[in-house]
């Protein structure tokens, strides 16, 4: 897997291979940050915006984010060693503008998610997403803008944008308008 576009254009995500998670996919990245980009509804500049990816797995989400010039990436995710694969990823590229965290994105009650502009979150399919918005969305910012990549359709107010895979979903949600 490849950074798109950006800075870091062109270079390898290292995955643990070993690891059950699935990264997001290079047309589901590309999407995603062409709607944050251009799309009118949504209104995001990154440079002004500091990004969560509350599950992030291969980090290839936040990754893309910091390549295409986002103020700050906050990484979290309960696996170290994919932690640790991102870490490696930005010390190469001398980026400093990020923070890596190894917390329960479900349980904790913290302050990450008090100072994102962008929410996005990736879960373990076999999660209940009516529990992730309960446990998840009253934690952010009124202004913040929750994404959300699923593979079954969710129902909830304030959905901006909703974007339909072959097997996946991507939500762009207001908590408030």
């Amino acid at each position: 897997m490849r950074v798109i576009s950006g800075k870091f254009k062109g270079r390898l995500i290292e995955i643990d291979r070993k690891s059950n998670f699935r990264p997001t996919l290079s047309r589901i990245r590309e999407d995603l940050f062409n709607l944050l980009e251009h799309n009118s509804i949504l209104n995001i500049n990154l440079e002004d915006t500091v990004l969560c990816d509350l599950f992030c797995g291969s980090g290839s989400v936040g990754i893309e984010a910091l390549s295409r010039g986002t103020k700050k990436v906050i990484f979290n995710d309960i696996e170290p060693s994919n932690l640790e694969l991102i870490r490696e990823f930005l010390q190469k590229t001398q980026s400093s503008n990020f923070e890596i965290f190894n917390i329960n994105g479900y349980t904790n009650k913290n302050t990450i998610l008090e100072q994102c502009d962008i929410l996005y979150l990736d879960p373990p399919y076999d999660h209940d997403l009516n529990f992730l918005a309960e446990n998840i969305f009253d934690q952010i910012s009124k202004d913040c803008l929750v994404i959300l990549e699923c593979n079954q359709k969710f129902t909830y107010p304030n959905i901006l944008v909703e974007k339909k895979y072959k097997n996946k979903y991507l939500y762009f949600i207001k908590k408030f308008i």
